[in-house]
C-alpha cells in the first residue's frame, strides 16, 4: 500500500495513527487479506482529501475517519469473515481457532435470537392449547411449589392451575417481551 504523505504535519499524525489502528486490527489475517483490506482504507481517504487546500487536509481527513468509523469496530466482522474464510482455504488447525474464536459473540447472539423466536413460537402454540385443552394449560401448583408451567398431559391430583384465562394475556406478553429482546439484539449486532 502506497502512504499518502500530507503537508500538514498533524495530518500526517492522524493518518499514520489510523493506519496503525489497522495493521493491529488486521495483523491476524494473511498478508493478502491485510493488503487488501489497507489499500481499501487507503483509497477512501485518498479520494476524499483529493483536491483539498493545505489547510482543509486537517478536517477533510478527520471527517473521512470518522465516517469510516472506528477500525476496531468496523474491520471486526470483514476481520472473522475473512478468517473463516482462511480456515476453509486452509484448514490449519490455528486459523480454524482464530476463526471461532473471532465468531463466538456473533454466533452467541445468534443462538440467542434464534432461542427467542422458538419461545415466541412455543408461546404461540400455548395459545392454541389453551383453547383446545383448558385443564391441562396454564401455570401449575401442586403443595404450594411450582410444577408446570405450559402444556402437561397429566395434572397430579392436588394440583391447581392459578391464571385461568388470564394464562393467554400473560403469554402474549412474554411474546410481545421476547419479540423486543430479539428486536434489540438484532440492532446490537448490526449497529454501525
Amino acid at each position: 500500500m502506497k502512504r499518502i504523505n500530507f503537508t500538514n504535519t498533524t495530518a500526517q499524525k492522524i493518518y499514520d495513527d489510523y493506519f496503525k489502528r489497522v495493521g493491529r486490527c488486521i495483523k491476524i489475517l494473511s498478508a493478502d487479506d491485510q493488503l487488501e483490506i489497507s489499500m481499501e482504507l487507503n483509497s477512501h481517504v485518498y479520494e476524499a482529501i483529493q483536491g483539498a487546500a493545505v489547510q482543509d487536509e486537517i478536517a477533510i481527513l478527520v471527517d473521512t475517519l470518522e465516517k469510516l468509523g472506528p477500525p476496531e469496530e468496523v474491520l471486526q466482522p470483514l476481520v472473522a469473515e475473512k478468517k473463516v474464510a482462511q480456515a476453509g482455504r486452509s484448514f490449519n488447525p490455528k486459523h480454524i481457532i482464530q476463526a471461532l474464536f473471532l465468531n463466538v459473540n456473533r454466533g452467541a447472539a445468534y443462538f440467542l435470537i434464534a432461542l427467542g423466536y422458538l419461545l415466541i413460537i412455543s408461546f404461540g402454540s400455548l395459545i392454541i392449547f389453551k383453547l383446545i385443552s383448558p385443564s391441562h394449560t396454564g401455570l401449575f401448583v401442586k403443595d404450594g411449589h411450582f410444577y408446570a408451567f405450559g402444556h402437561t398431559s397429566i395434572v397430579p391430583p392436588g394440583a391447581s392451575e392459578l391464571l385461568g384465562n388470564s394464562f393467554i394475556f400473560i403469554v402474549i406478553l412474554l411474546m410481545g417481551l421476547f419479540y423486543f429482546i430479539n428486536t434489540m439484539l438484532f440492532r446490537l449486532m448490526n449497529r454501525k
